[in-house]
């Protein structure tokens, strides 16, 4: 068995490599560099994958594009116990499927919106003004929901915490966490684990 992770430098791509580490998984990183100036992707993604992006995961020569459908993969193949995603007949499994898709959809959309507008020079525009404003509603519905949940899924740390990571680590990197406590506490918690570290030690 050969499970290899095509890694792109400063993206959402780390939150792979922490899922991998806490499955404990044996595999390979192989490291892609952002050009640096345009900050893309290199052109080498696309002999892989026809879209060119990263995280891709390559096992035993079948390559999975998309971070959400590389996750529920790798759960389905390397956590039978269901440590890090609960059954389907679990009271947290409909909490846990929403926010794993959140990390991907209606939560992480406005940030990737504002940062293509800020790369435009269009902070300045309604449109702009409108994303902020779902960035903020994004916001205050995570703080909610983790003032009254230990984690994304409920009581137990799950692959979902490790999709959301990269959005609060985003807010969090931008001051626009300062006002949110629990989320805050959330982040400082989940960055103490050992397979977080491990990441980091990898190259975010």
């Amino acid at each position: 068995m050969t499970l290899k992770l095509h890694h792109l430098n400063a993206s959402r791509s780390q939150r792979i490599v922490w899922l991998l580490e806490e499955l404990g998984v044996e595999h390979e990183i192989i490291h892609h560099s952002r050009h640096p100036e345009t900050r893309l992707a290199p052109p080498e993604l696309l002999d892989i994958h026809p879209m060119g992006k990263s995280p891709l995961l390559d096992h035993d020569g079948v390559i999975i594009a998309e971070t959400g459908a590389i996750t529920e993969y790798l759960l389905a193949k390397f956590d039978p116990e269901h440590k890090l995603h609960p059954r389907t007949d679990s009271a947290d499994y409909p909490r846990y499927l929403e926010w794993l898709h959140s990390a991907e959809g209606s939560v992480f959309l406005p940030g990737l919106f504002g940062f293509y507008l800020m790369n435009s020079d269009l902070l300045e525009t309604p449109l702009a003004a409108a994303m902020m404003a779902e960035r903020t509603k994004a916001a205050n519905h995570v703080e909610a929901h983790l003032s009254k949940h230990a984690y994304f899924a409920g009581d137990s740390f799950t692959a979902a915490d490790c999709l959301m990571g990269f959005q609060l680590m985003s807010t969090n990197a931008q001051g626009l966490l300062d006002d949110k406590p629990a989320s805050k506490a959330w982040l400082e918690k989940v960055q103490a684990r050992p397979a977080f570290q491990r990441m980091l030690a990898v190259g975010v």
